[in-house]
């Protein structure tokens, strides 16, 4: 369905069956603008918020993961005499 309705930030009700509205996506709206997508819960109608301009790329609010210090991950499936088998070392090279 096309979402020509334009809904006001405030307003979380649709407007064609009265359900609450969740939010969907953002969606671009040209010139830099992006506009909030939401759908309603009841009748699957979608809503288009007002276009609004782009928060900047570097401030993006996404999950921050720690770094990653203690190196690769152990592999418990290999033992050291299989692992330097595979590398195509003798085991009394080591």
């Amino acid at each position: 369905m096309p979402h020509n309705d334009v809904v006001e930030r405030q307003a979380r009700n649709c407007r064609a069956c009265g359900a609450e509205l969740h939010f969907s996506h953002r969606k671009y709206a040209g010139r830099g603008l992006q506009a909030a997508v939401w759908r309603c819960a009841g009748c699957g109608t979608s809503v288009r918020e007002e276009a609004r301009s782009r928060a900047p790329a570097g401030h993006r609010t996404g999950r921050v993961r720690p770094p990653v210090d203690d190196g690769p991950p152990q592999n418990p499936v290999l033992d050291p005499e299989t692992a330097m088998r595979v590398l195509g070392r003798d085991v009394d090279e080591t």
